[in-house]
């Protein structure tokens, strides 16, 4: 299959609405379609300068941001995701493309391969998400040029979000919003992270789940990516019944994955150094969501119980 070909494909399809799925507040799109008998998928995005969503202005600081989250997320299965399929199910990559501001992402269709999306996540579906998250973060941490990049993971982290910051309420969470930051970049046990983990972003074919949509992928620790998945799944009470268990489980599979690889003590240092910034990466996020959207419903009496714990935690050593 000649990628040119493909790719010309594609850019011949951007006029027709039909068989596509419109991206985030006006991004671009997703088209699914046949090419020489294969059921393929490709992702075409390109920022508009102002974006279709009720509660963004977007401003020249966010417009790049978006900007570079699809070439981050280019660069990934351009260089990185080879490294990573032997660990976890990846999409399979048919072609890759950048022309001036528009990137072209070309897959094998997942759904032709038996996955499929669901709206909600039962029990073995979640635990199949966190052994996910648990063999993605391993390879970072026992290959670490793999983590070592100057390009932070997730969407909320305080560099890339100082417009929300300017609009937060005073208050201690910010503060020490600066401090909260710096306790998360230090921490000695770093990885790459895929920096939006929801449920929307994994799909399921049988006991495999496959994780996609790498717009976020960075440095940073691995509970970052279990605290957003859990805020995709569960609301307020559910949060207080399943989060200690889900975490538990995300380190048992890290643990496993990690044990031929570096020895027990180094296992249960990092273990320890991530369980103590678990209130930490919950007021991260409260963080952006009050300076986003003050009464978004992620908002939980879970995580503002976190926010206090970090609160209370500042001072002590971490990591």
């Amino acid at each position: 299959m000649s990628t040119t070909a493909l790719i010309s494909h594609v850019l011949a399809m951007l006029p027709e609405p039909q068989h596509s799925q419109a991206l985030w507040s006006g991004c671009g799109h997703i088209y699914k379609f046949t090419y020489q008998n294969e059921a393929l998928v490709a992702k075409v995005a390109a920022v508009p300068e102002q974006l279709t969503h009720r509660h963004i202005t977007q401003s020249q600081h966010s417009l790049r941001r978006k900007h570079r989250s699809y070439l981050k997320e280019l660069n990934f299965y351009r260089q990185t995701a080879r490294h990573y399929v032997h660990a976890c199910s990846l999409p399979e990559v048919k072609a890759l493309a950048q022309q001036e501001d528009v990137f072209v992402c070309v897959f094998t269709d997942f759904e032709a391969q038996g996955y499929h999306n669901v709206s909600k996540a039962d029990p073995e579906q979640v635990e199949q998400m966190l052994r996910w998250l648990a063999s993605f973060h391993a390879v970072g941490l026992v290959s670490p040029a793999l983590a070592d990049t100057d390009v932070q993971g997730n969407y909320w982290h305080l560099d890339t979000r100082p417009d929300e910051y300017a609009r937060m309420a005073s208050g201690q969470l910010k503060h020490y919003a600066s401090e909260i930051d710096r306790q998360l970049n230090t921490c000695a046990f770093q990885t790459c992270i895929h920096g939006d983990a929801k449920l929307a972003n994994f799909a399921f074919s049988g006991k495999d789940a496959l994780g996609y949509d790498f717009q976020h992928i960075g440095k940073g620790i691995g509970i970052s990516d279990v605290m957003l998945l859990l805020t995709s799944l569960y609301s307020d009470p559910q949060l207080e019944m399943h989060a200690q268990t889900c975490l538990d489980q995300y380190f048992e599979f890290l643990n496993k994955a990690l044990s031929t690889h570096w020895p027990e003590a180094k296992i249960n240092a990092l273990e320890k150094s991530w369980r103590l910034l678990w209130s930490f990466v919950w007021a991260d996020f409260q963080r952006f969501l009050l300076g986003w959207k003050p009464d978004h419903p992620k908002l939980t009496s879970y995580m503002l119980r976190q926010s206090e714990l970090c609160l209370k935690q500042l001072g002590e050593p971490l990591c």
